[in-house]
């Protein structure tokens, strides 16, 4: 019953009431009252008009957001991560450069030594080609300095390279080596230590794009929490139905940004529409996948052979060191070198097909004769491979198992059109406490050459090479 009324009993014997009108003031002083002496219609007109405004305010502060929060993700997507792309293949080709270099140095001239200026004009070509593009993107500041610091030292490193080049086609190994070893290597050593710095600043950015826009998000999130408070006060149930629609996606792609900072790449964002919310799904988990792919192709390319998928010489390195930090009384490892005996022939007769088509099923014949869970097959460059053997029982194991190796990398080989008998020479050498890696290696280096001044196709162990001697 409304406040300007009067009792029914009343009314039988006076005048009906008029209504009482109240003034501007009376909304400030007795809202609750002022509210109550308004038509229903007018309340109801009120509280949706409220209402309407609160889902309004929210509603515009969610799709903004989220359309930030998708160009956040799209621009990650087409510089971050391009220019990630990018200079992963530059950081690799002056990887590839400077074994190329390497090889051109320790080749004659003729064929190979073609193909080695082939593959250095190439990667030139794809190194120029990355740079062009990188040079394209939006990149930041400190970004674009790290890129240009990179150039100049890649400038350095084709000079210095350029010399010892120049010194291999005159015939002058011996000048060619020493300028690898003393400039061209070093300048080679900081353009890659450059190359790292500008692949961490870039991944650095993704991190840092990445967390901003978690805060952003979360921002975001607050200020549309406090709109639904606000309009609960009203309408309670269509406020929690609006904060469930609307906050929903927003705290998923909260999580799914918690675990890419911390390096998770696995979870991906529901997509439930076509709507802003839906195309930050698909942007974001395109960008997830994006990351992903590059992380682990960047990985792979740092630490396997591209032909026969083996580790590399870098791979194995690092696995040689963790077995040295493991290592204490009682541990037995070995490390055999092997290299191919007439590979150049076969090249020469055959094809450089039919030669990759020989280093790939050595390299499966030796994955194959792995048996120990820490062993390992690697290829280091070449027809040259070596096997880390780690955790057998007794020294008279480690040679077991070459010989068994040199066996069968011997079984003949059908490829189409031709059969191959591989033969190989190997050396191995066990640890017994070496000083460093490079001590090892050269150990078994040196045994491996000896295995091929006595003929070829035979295993030779260092300690008994040493005791003759």
């Amino acid at each position: 019953m409304s406040t300007g009324s009067v009792p029914d009993s009343a009314a039988t014997t006076h005048a009906p009431a008029k209504p009482h009108r109240r003034g501007p003031l009376a909304w400030f002083k007795h809202p609750k009252r002022a509210f109550a002496d308004l038509r229903i219609s007018t309340k109801i007109a009120s509280v949706a008009l409220v209402v309407a405004s609160v889902f309004a305010a929210v509603g515009v502060t969610g799709l903004v957001s989220i359309r930030d929060l998708a160009a956040q993700q799209d621009y990650q997507y087409r510089t971050n991560v391009l220019a990630l792309s990018h200079m992963t293949d530059a950081r690799s080709a002056v990887g590839t450069q400077l074994e190329v270099v390497v090889s051109h140095i320790l080749s004659e001239p003729g064929f190979y030594r073609n193909q080695y200026e082939m593959k250095i004009v190439t990667t030139d070509q794809r190194l120029d080609t990355d740079l062009v593009e990188l040079h394209k993107l939006s990149l930041a500041r400190t970004e674009a300095r790290a890129l240009d610091a990179f150039e100049s030292l890649l400038k350095l490193w084709r000079t210095a390279r350029d010399g010892a080049l120049a010194a291999s086609r005159s015939g002058d190994r011996q000048k060619a080596t020493a300028m690898l070893l003393v400039e061209s290597e070093a300048v080679a050593r900081s353009v890659k230590t450059r190359a790292d710095a500008v692949l961490g600043q870039l991944v650095e950015s993704v991190a840092t794009g990445a967390r901003d826009s978690l805060s952003s998000s979360r921002d975001t999130e607050r200020l549309m929490l406090l709109s639904l408070v606000a309009g609960a006060v009203v309408a309670i149930t269509l406020s929690v139905l609006a904060a469930r629609t609307l906050s929903r996606p927003l705290r998923e792609a909260v999580e799914v940004l918690t675990a890419v900072g911390r390096g998770d790449f696995s979870q991906r964002l529901t997509v439930r529409g076509n709507d802003e919310v839906g195309q930050l799904g698909l942007e974001l988990n395109r960008t997830l996948v994006t990351l992903r792919d590059a992380f682990a192709g960047l990985k792979h390319q740092a630490y396997h052979d591209n032909l026969t998928g083996l580790a590399n010489r870098a791979l194995l390195r690092e696995l040689l060191t963790d077995a040295f930090t493991r290592a204490g009384p009682g541990t037995h490892l070995a490390l055999l070198l092997l290299d191919l005996d007439g590979f150049k022939q076969v090249n020469d007769v055959h094809g450089h097909g039919v030669g990759d088509q020989l280093l790939i099923a050595v390299a499966d014949r030796l994955r194959s004769g792995l048996q120990g869970p820490d062993d390992t097959a690697a290829r280091l460059g070449g027809d040259e491979f070596a096997v880390l053997l780690d955790g057998f029982d007794r020294p008279a194991n480690a040679y077991e198992v070459a010989d068994r190796l040199l066996t069968s990398i011997s079984e003949p080989l059908v490829l189409p059109g031709v059969e191959l008998r591989p033969r190989a020479s190997i050396g191995i050498v066990l640890w017994r406490g070496h000083a460093d890696i490079d001590t090892l290696i050269r150990d078994a280096d040196l045994a491996m050459y000896e295995a091929k001044a006595q003929g070829k196709h035979t295993v030779v162990r260092f300690e008994q090479m040493k005791a003759m001697s």
